[in-house]
């Protein structure tokens, strides 16, 4: 009985502890008291063994560099029987003496060294796949994560440290601004003179090269597409991206990336550049129109002597009407260098309009000036008759109405009321309606009226045909004539360039803040670009758990062949 008992404790089943990330096993080992207890004895000879060898090492004497690599000590004390390793252990290699100091260091040793690092990671693999061969490949991939945890994390850091290295590097060769629209037009896509908007005129050809002119480059030795692919432009609010929404953004993002090297200009003061040559581009061709302004009266030289009165008038009105505009926008604006202001210079247009070119006018007429005074003669006659045609027709029907409304009956001429409403004050009046004889009537009005303004114009027609017949057309005469055009255009170039000159001004007031820059500094953050840094990072951390779950698959996919 006794006997029976001493066998049952010496089969009886040693459980192993089980780790946080064990499963409950299926089938545990069975293992006798013995075999682990005969276990732990190898395991504490063969520490004792290696404890004793460095012990022995430490002692003995130092002996030459040549002798320590090569030689073995023949006085060394032998090994005792207790140390040494348990069988089927493999015999400790003897670890080579230490080097003197200042001899040298090759290669090899810090090759020995990384492939002494792999070999214990691969050691360290194979002792997973060994101990935990009953588990899954997931769930030895998640193990050997745990236990490799440190070079892993050495690994990550490396990879994100030079990703973020590689970054703040190509971050300094980029530049970023902030382009706003504060005008009323642009919450509408227009353009201050209600053109459509286009930002993408900021790449267009026109800008950039004015931008390297700004940079004192010479834009032809450039390629101007490859600068221009080299700006992106990009809304600011995210609704613009929205297709389902009607949604105009009046702010952009502006970004350098790249550009091709102009010496002494960096990336910023670039894209600086480029904003100052879109700003130009912007007002000098979609703010305000000020064409009216140009005049080239050299171009009027082989019409007629009294057309060229005629043109002259006609453009003096044109700048009358332009500055008059303008007084009703700003009638207080005043240029700080020439002290002018709109409502000054339309009095000058005014005095040239009723003085200068109504006295050569005047001239022209009483002294018969013409290039072809009987062909000018047979015009005029030829206008004449044309407007008597259109002067009897508007009389005509000036009669047609007046007798259709004498035609009417007294009764249907009678004023009818209605009551109305007010809407503005909520009250109630009577209207009087309209019968067709008031409609009549202010047509007979309107032909009427047309009828007298063209036997005008036959009249004044008539009286310079009678006097340029009666001018002789000198040849003095014509020189005069020429030399009050040319005083006439010095005063026009004048009082343009005065024009123009207070005008720019004035739209640089009014459009100081019509486009705006503000220059986005990145953060560190942005500059390492940490949402690339975070996708780095898990494309590593899923690379190398492929790359052990794969090595798991295969080792367990041998072992069941």
């Amino acid at each position: 009985m006794k006997h029976e008992n001493e066998q049952a404790k010496q089969t009886q089943i040693v459980k192993p502890k089980r780790k946080s990330f064990d499963k409950p096993r299926a089938v545990p080992k069975v293992q006798t008291v013995k075999s682990v207890a005969a276990k732990a004895k190898e395991r504490a000879e063969a520490q004792a063994a290696r404890e004793s060898a460095v012990k022995q090492k430490t002692e003995q004497a130092p002996v030459s560099a040549a002798e320590n690599s090569t030689a073995v000590p023949t006085d060394a004390p032998a090994t005792p029987a207790s140390a040494q390793p348990f069988a089927g252990a493999e015999p400790a290699a003897p670890k080579r003496a230490k080097k003197q100091k200042g001899a040298k260091t090759g290669g090899k040793g810090a090759r020995k060294k990384k492939q002494k690092g792999f070999a214990r990671i691969t050691a360290t693999l194979d002792g997973i796949a060994a101990d935990y061969e009953d588990r899954s490949p997931v769930r030895q991939t998640f193990i050997a994560i745990l236990k490799l945890k440190v070079p892993l994390c050495i690994l990550l850091a490396v990879v994100i440290a030079l990703s973020a290295v590689f970054f703040a590097l190509q971050s300094s060769n980029t530049a970023s601004t902030e382009m706003s629209l504060n005008y009323e037009e642009s919450a509408y896509g227009l353009n201050p003179n209600s053109t459509r908007y286009n930002v993408y005129n900021i790449a267009s050809a026109e800008v950039v090269g004015n931008m390297l002119t700004y940079c004192g480059a010479d834009p032809e030795a450039y390629d101007l597409t490859a600068i221009s692919d080299c700006i992106s432009v990009n809304p600011t609010n995210k609704k613009a991206f929205n297709e389902d929404t009607l949604f105009i953004t009046t702010t952009y993002n502006i970004t350098l990336s790249n550009p091709p090297h102009i010496p002494g200009v960096s990336t910023k003061q670039m894209l600086n550049f480029l904003c100052k040559a879109y700003k130009d581009f912007l007002y000098s061709n979609y703010t305000e129109n000020r064409s009216i302004l140009a005049f080239d009266i050299d171009r009027f030289n082989d019409e007629e002597y009294l057309e060229i009165a005629d043109l002259l008038d006609l453009k003096a009105q044109q700048l009358e009407k332009y500055l008059n505009m303008r007084v009703k926008q700003a009638k207080a604006f005043t240029e700080k260098e020439s002290n002018e202001t709109f409502k000054s210079l339309s009095q000058k247009v005014e005095d040239l309009r009723n003085y200068d070119i109504a006295k050569y006018r005047a001239f022209v007429i009483e002294a018969g000036c013409s290039h072809d005074k009987a062909r000018f003669l047979r015009s005029l006659s030829y206008i004449n008759r044309m407007k008597e045609i259109d002067y009897n027709k508007d009389i005509s029907a000036y009669n047609v109405h007046n007798a259709g409304i004498k035609m009417y009956d007294e009764a249907m001429i009678s004023v009818v009321m209605i009551p109305s409403i007010d809407e503005t004050k909520n009250t109630y009046y009577m209207s009087k309606t309209k019968t067709g004889m008031d409609y009549m009537a202010q047509q007979a009005d309107d032909y009427l009226l047309t009828a007298q303004e063209t036997a005008k114009e036959i009249k004044i027609n008539s009286e310079i045909m009678h006097k340029m017949q009666a001018g002789h057309n000198a040849p003095a005469d014509i020189k005069k004539a020429t030399a009050m055009i040319g005083n006439i255009r010095d005063k026009f170039t004048e009082l343009s360039s005065q024009i123009e000159t207070v005008d720019k001004a004035y739209i640089k007031y009014k459009t100081k803040d019509y486009l705006t820059f503000k220059s986005t500094n990145g953060s560190l953050l942005q500059i390492l670009q940490a949402g690339k840094l975070a996708i780095i990072a898990l494309i590593m951390i899923a690379a190398v758990y492929a790359l052990l779950w794969f090595r798991f698959k295969n080792v367990s996919g041998g072992k069941q062949k």
